[in-house]
């Protein structure tokens, strides 16, 4: 009997040795998710040339699509359209409209009206009149997402590397006259250690309000308000410091923009300014190392 559970055990004890026999050398597969890798493409930051008008158009290294603003309603078919066409772009992943102005919403409406707006941005103020309740009306029929900003909020992409914050102004807007212009929203665009600051139609107090809260160096100034004189305090230019300056603004426009004072400003602080008016749409191409090319294009 005591031979026979001798030989039992045996037996076991072969049986787990052949068990870890055939495993031997061989691992368990690693379960843990692996971290995404960083985008190893270029991203662009596109100034578009839509006439007398603002638009800034972003596509990340991962191939979101970001639109800050998009020129006039009537002149979408004629100006945005093609350019977004011509992109390749069927789409606009994030929206912005920076102020409830036409020259720099009715474009966002459009593309919102045609349902190509996946998440729609708009500024925490209240409108003085039916514009931005019109917007939100068409974004709801479109089942867009709305989200609202003001200084503090940042807006969240996929892609690594990229930020995008909003620094102006408060919520409730900037008090005081030209309240829609004084109350756009500013937004700072940083990659690759440089920094874009879109700043809409802010002028002399709306500039003065961000002042106060600190404005940030940037390797890129879009000129507030076209261009016009009533923007661009020197104390303002001098604190972004930008090494380019961009305007928006139509040819041989009936307000014009860009005036003499804030060019004259900008030479003195030797600015290199480029105009969608003269130069097209100006495009930034931005690696992870910084501004990597500019070049320009008419569509």
């Amino acid at each position: 009997m005591h031979h026979i559970k001798k030989k039992l055990l045996f037996f076991v004890l072969a049986f787990v040795a052949a068990i870890f026999a055939a495993f031997a050398g061989h691992t368990l597969p690693d379960t843990a998710e692996t971290p995404a890798p960083l985008p190893s493409g270029p991203m662009e930051i596109v100034f578009v040339d839509v006439g007398q008008g603002d638009s800034t158009f972003v596509k990340t290294a991962n191939g979101e699509t970001i639109l800050i603003d998009g020129g006039e309603y009537d002149t979408y078919e004629s100006h945005l359209l093609p350019f977004l066409e011509e992109q390749e772009v069927d789409k606009i992943d994030y929206a912005v409209t920076t102020h409830y102005h036409s020259d720099h919403m009715g474009g966002i409406e459009r593309l919102t009206r045609d349902g190509l707006v996946e998440r729609l941005y708009l500024p925490d103020y209240k409108d003085t009149d039916n514009s931005k309740t019109n917007l939100i009306e068409i974004a709801e029929k479109r089942k867009t997402e709305v989200s609202y900003l003001s200084a503090g909020s940042i807006l969240e992409t996929n892609c690594p590397g990229l930020s995008i914050k909003v620094l102006h102004p408060q919520k409730g807007g900037c008090k005081g006259s030209n309240f829609h212009n004084n109350s756009s929203l500013v937004l700072s665009i940083t990659y690759g250690g440089d920094t874009f600051l879109i700043t809409g139609d802010i002028e002399a107090r709306g500039e003065k309000e961000f002042l106060v809260r600190g404005v940030p160096e940037c390797a890129v100034l879009k000129i507030p308000h076209h261009g016009s004189s009533t923007s661009s305090s020197k104390r303002f230019i001098m604190e972004a410091d930008p090494t380019y300056g961009i305007i928006s603004a139509g040819a041989n426009n009936r307000y014009g923009h860009p005036h003499s004072e804030t060019l004259s400003l900008l030479a003195d602080e030797d600015i290199m300014v480029y105009r969608t008016d003269k130069d097209g749409h100006i495009t930034f191409t931005v690696t992870e190392k910084g501004i990597d090319k500019i070049t320009f294009s008419k569509t």
